[in-house]
């Protein structure tokens, strides 16, 4: 016999895990929140994108087509952006422009945006 029963269970559990543990990872990978909205910058045509958080009203990103922008708010009511992966991080002011519409500087976005 080639294999015995042991080795056979041992061999199984040992994929398992590696499985399991693969999966755990990719779940992480996902925001926590993903809500599509329409996104602008500096006055272009409004484009679909995708508000995203794993943590609503504190650290956040609009992620468009071709990049992403993210946002940090430390809770004392300094928030940042940063309008690229390498970029410097900008003090912004948050403004609502029109109902359910809501832009940090020159980026804008409209739609179910999640505050906190």
């Amino acid at each position: 016999m080639p294999h015995s029963l042991a080795q056979l269970i041992r061999s199984i559990s040992q994929a398992s895990v590696l499985l399991t543990a693969g999966l755990g990872l990719a779940a992480q990978a996902r925001p926590a929140v993903s809500v599509p909205v329409e996104c602008r910058q500096q006055h272009q045509e409004w484009q679909n994108c995708r508000y995203e958080s794993d943590q609503p009203g504190s650290s956040w990103q609009l992620a468009f087509e071709d990049h992403v922008v993210r946002f940090n708010h430390d809770g004392s009511g300094h928030m940042k952006m940063q309008l690229n992966d390498n970029g410097d991080w900008t003090g912004v002011q948050a403004r609502w422009i029109a109902e359910r519409t809501l832009c940090w500087n020159d980026v804008c976005a409209r739609g179910e945006i999640p505050l906190d």
